[in-house]
């Protein structure tokens, strides 16, 4: 039975324990934070079951706000998502965590109480970005949508040792010019990759994670012709283009039967079939390739992609391994003479710094 707020049995804020209830609403109500978070449960119904909960420990309604706050916010962390300027959280331990900023990693001076205090905030974390973890499953990655974050959770056994969180968040919106004054490159370099977008060159940004690709690629981006018309592809909302002509598509993999997955395969099918100039890809990481590279040798110059790669030399091969993944009968030699014939440029980036520019050799 639901109490009456204004009860005097109610207890006061002072002696409510909102850490303690929380916790206990994500130990008890997984399921209803995880079909909230995914919408498939209204405003209404989550509010209802938190007002049954807060009854039994006689809290009143009034809390509701505090609550979902806490419930759906990321605590210690929130200084760090809010932070423009932080690309990467990364936390080790109970008491290591590091951010990165412009491509440099800085330990910062907050701590969990306890590891079991890691742990709760672990699962936390997860429900209410419509993911399930466990011993079972003990690795998971889920996408925060409405702050555009991708977060990867691991537990013991697969962490030794401790819980750890890698979260990777989009950093504010860089033109070249500002990537210039932060050192990415110099000028020549910037007005050599300024043409290059101009002329249509078909890019491959490589490097490996926090590198800085995704940051290159959203500036380039902004510097498309604004007579085309274009569509981003992501697993988040790492980039936010200014160009007012680019679609933005993002990528959907939920545990829930009821809800219908959208793959980044599926995402950049469905892109050959639009009207449109260039085709932009976050991260390239499977079948997806081949689409990709198809839909350019079709005549869609000038399209962009990043790659996780050691090197510029490595991304031909690793191209190829990934287009050969797609379900088409074709040879090698023909999968390599449709890259060849497609791709113009590899970038190659190394700790916030353009390394090595590859021009492909047509001959």
């Amino acid at each position: 039975m639901l109490i009456d707020p204004l009860n005097t049995n109610v207890k006061k804020i002072d002696e409510i324990n909102f850490q303690f209830l929380c916790d206990r609403f994500t130990e008890e109500k997984p399921d209803i934070i995880n079909r909230y978070a995914e919408g498939v449960i209204s405003e209404e119904t989550l509010e209802n079951e938190l007002k049954y909960f807060l009854s039994k420990y006689k809290v009143g309604f009034e809390h509701i706000k505090t609550m979902k706050n806490m419930l759906f916010g990321y605590g210690i962390l929130d200084e760090y998502i809010n932070d423009p300027e932080v690309t990467d959280i990364l936390v080790n331990n109970p008491q290591t965590i590091f951010i990165k900023k412009f491509g440099e990693k800085i330990k910062v001076p907050v701590t969990f109480a306890s590891e079991n205090e890691l742990y709760k905030y672990c699962y936390k974390i997860v429900a209410m970005n419509g993911g399930t973890i466990n011993q079972n499953q003990a690795q998971v990655v889920v996408t925060d949508r409405k702050r555009h974050l991708r977060i990867v959770v691991s537990l013991p056994p697969i962490s030794v040792g401790s819980p750890n969180i890698s979260i990777r968040k989009p950093a504010a919106s860089q033109s070249l010019d500002m990537l210039e004054k932060a050192n990415m490159f110099d000028v020549f370099t910037k007005q050599r990759l300024k043409k290059y977008v101009r002329d249509g060159k078909t890019i491959i940004i490589a490097g490996k994670g926090g590198s800085g690709k995704t940051t290159l690629m959203g500036a380039l981006i902004n510097e498309v012709p604004l007579s085309q018309r274009c569509i981003l592809i992501q697993e988040t909302m790492e980039i936010m283009p200014k160009h007012p002509d680019i679609i933005v598509q993002l990528v959907r993999i939920s545990d829930n039967p009821e809800i219908k997955n959208y793959t980044l395969f599926d995402l950049t099918k469905y892109a050959l079939l639009m009207s449109l100039d260039r085709i932009f890809i976050g991260e390239m990481k499977d079948r997806e390739a081949f689409d990709f590279f198809n839909a350019v040798y079709t005549g869609h110059r000038g399209s962009m992609a990043t790659l996780h790669a050691n090197s510029a030399g490595e991304v031909v091969n690793r191209l190829l391994q990934l287009m050969s993944r797609a379900d088409v009968d074709l040879k090698e030699d023909t999968l390599r003479d449709m890259l060849y014939s497609s791709l113009d440029v590899v970038i190659f980036l190394e700790k916030f710094r353009v390394k090595e520019i590859m021009e492909i050799n047509k001959g």
